[in-house]
């Protein structure tokens, strides 16, 4: 007994002494690996995180590795990098095509989904019904609505921080009814006149009764304009991360996407991915939506892209809704 003592003492320490050199190992890897990103020779690698720093809810972590000069460089393309809105717009007023088609979507960086709804003026913007206090799911405004599709659209700011959605981020307008906003002066706007037509730009409140604009929510920045790239390479350092973008193709069909990230179903997408997207897809204008933890696409009354949230879906305050068609062929 007294000999298998130290024989014992010894194993556990060959034990510990391994488990130690593993986890120096690890933190030696791990820190390399880090530094490799940050500091190496891969510009397109330490632009796409540093991009996805800058634009997540904790920009502030990149503060400890840069200075405010070196990160001057990689400074996101802000939402409002829209184009001046144009008064001239096309009408499908004609179009009753009730056809949906939906485009899978997969790659090594990301899976997501293309709902093509080919009657542009299906769509409406629904508005939490507790506005100013808590937001909805996309999951509920489309069942509450009877429709039979929905993707989140704008950004929100949340009551206390707590993550509500609960009021809308800029100018809300729902069903022809201004909801909440400023009127003053002209500012980003992605909206759809009663005509169908889907407009990205900076307008003023007036310009949107003037163009009778009956949906109309504010973000971006813009990705598509008169059927070619609105960003460049310089603008691509939102890194990747789930994205949600609304577009139009000449035949007036609108383009919902929405692409997973984050860990769930790939790392996401970054801008410039998604302006690709839009433009193989035939869009002649295109914006981007609130994305992230936001990202979501409802159809027929199951995920087409779920939600990146490991808690599941978040609340937001509006959403893009397809409604059904008059013969409820959907």
């Amino acid at each position: 007994m007294q000999k298998a003592a130290p024989f014992l003492l010894r194993t556990i320490k060959r034990y510990w002494r391994k488990v130690g050199s593993g986890l120096i190992f690890f933190i030696y890897v791990f820190i390399s690996s880090v530094a490799l990103v940050l500091y190496g020779p891969y510009e397109n690698v330490r632009s796409t995180v540093i991009g996805a720093v800058l634009t997540s809810r904790h920009p502030w972590y990149a503060e400890y590795f840069y200075t405010p000069a070196a990160l001057a460089k990689y400074k996101p393309v802000t939402m409002d990098k829209v184009s001046e809105g144009s008064m001239k717009i096309n009408n499908f007023s004609a179009v009753h095509d009730n056809g949906i088609q939906v485009i899978p979507l997969s790659t090594k960086k990301y899976n997501g989904s293309l709902l093509v709804v080919k009657d542009p003026k299906r769509l409406h913007i629904t508005v939490t019904k507790h506005i100013n206090n808590v937001g909805q799911t996309v999951s509920q405004m489309v069942k509450e609505d009877s429709a039979v599709a929905g993707l989140n659209a704008g950004g929100f700011y949340d009551v206390k921080g707590k993550g509500t959605g609960g009021i809308p981020m800029g100018i809300t307008i729902s069903h022809g009814k201004y909801i909440t906003g400023s009127t003053d002066g002209k500012q980003p706007v992605i909206g759809l006149t009663d005509a169908g037509a889907l407009i990205v730009g900076k307008y003023s409140y007036q310009d949107l009764m003037t163009l009778k604009v009956k949906e109309a929510i504010s973000f971006g920045p813009q990705l598509v304009k008169d059927g070619t790239p609105y960003l460049t390479d310089r603008d691509g350092s939102w890194g990747v991360a789930p994205r949600s973008v609304i577009g139009q193709r000449k035949d007036g069909a609108i383009l919902l996407l929405a692409i997973s990230g984050r860990g769930k179903n790939g790392v996401g997408a970054s801008l410039l991915d998604c302006q690709k997207i839009m433009l193989d897809n035939g869009a002649v204008i295109a914006a981007n939506l609130d994305g992230g933890y936001s990202t979501e696409l409802y159809y027929k009354n199951e995920f087409l892209v779920p939600p990146s949230n490991p808690l599941g879906e978040r609340y937001v305050a509006t959403a893009f809704i397809v409604d059904r068609s008059i013969d409820h062929a959907d």
